[in-house]
């Protein structure tokens, strides 16, 4: 027998979140609850029924001689689908909350520099779409920057070959040189600012 070796063990990972959703889902089966009541309530308002109540025939407003009944049983049964719900929506908001608290993750990794980042989803998480989208992104951006790196590598190459060139010319205004000086601070902070992003 395989076992699944990337199965998540905590099923409260971004815990707010999931809280929040499944107390948002409880009050709904509660709103549920409450407004089927109090419609089977007004229905049954204007209606009289027959009932033995130790052994004695009673005739009462039909919504008098339910609504303990309603009661009673609303509290059960919505505590109970309060539990299956809380549950179900668990499993289910951990399908998402899962998947988003690696994705957030792996976002500020490659916000940090980090281009050799892949994020790598299970084929059954439910925004997998969105980090194959995000690994695209992060390919793509990884290629411009190995070509700007080329380009700042090739761009330096050609400063050094003019330095050579003309740094024991004495001809050589003093525009000419500042200038020269200005491409070789702009060269050194180009490389600066490409070494912040890891890519290769």
């Amino acid at each position: 027998m395989i076992e699944a070796t990337n199965r998540r063990k905590d099923y409260f990972i971004k815990k707010k979140f999931q809280r929040n959703f499944i107390f948002r889902f409880c009050i709904l089966v509660v709103l549920g609850a409450a407004i089927t009541g109090v419609f089977l309530y007004l229905l049954s308002a204007d209606t009289v029924t027959t009932a033995f109540v130790s052994s004695r025939l009673s005739i009462v407003r039909t919504s008098d001689y339910i609504l303990p009944m309603l009661i009673g049983s609303s509290l059960v049964s919505v505590t109970l689908i309060s539990i299956a719900t809380a549950f179900v929506i668990m499993f289910l908001s951990h399908r998402i909350a899962g998947p988003l608290y690696k994705m957030e993750k792996s976002v500020k990794e490659i916000g940090q520099g980090n281009l050799n980042l892949k994020i790598n989803l299970r084929s059954t998480d439910e925004i997998r779409e969105m980090a194959d989208g995000l690994n695209e992104m992060t390919r793509n951006i990884r290629e411009h920057m190995r070509e700007i790196k080329s380009c700042i590598g090739d761009l330096g190459d050609q400063i050094d070959s003019l330095t050579n060139l003309i740094k024991d010319d004495k001809s050589l205004p003093p525009q000419a040189q500042n200038a020269l000086k200005e491409l070789l601070a702009k060269k050194e902070q180009l490389e600066i600012k490409a070494k912040y992003f890891k890519a290769n």
